[in-house]
């Protein structure tokens, strides 16, 4: 496969997600603001390893701030900002 290509369908697939997500603001329910790692890897189709490479790449992540917890958050405008820039 050519990098073209594979730049491409990468192109197409952050689209796709983005699309997804801001389909779930324009409902007439509230949008969730905050998504666990759980959530968002269902929402969005991937794995938890692509979650992990994009927070290298600059995806924040929210800890809260209690000891003995291994909850992790990601705000829902944080990641359509990550996944609209290249």
């Amino acid at each position: 496969m050519s990098t073209l290509n594979y730049d491409l369908q990468n192109i197409e697939q952050q689209l796709k997600v983005i699309l997804e997500l801001l389909r779930n603001l324009n409902t007439e329910f509230q949008p969730k603001i905050l998504y666990t790692q759980k959530e968002l890897v269902e929402l969005l189709g991937i794995s938890p390893n692509t979650l992990k490479k994009w927070e290298r790449y600059g995806l924040p992540r929210l800890e809260p701030p209690f000891e003995n917890t291994r909850n992790v958050f990601y705000k829902l405008d944080d990641v359509i900002r990550f996944l609209s820039i290249d």
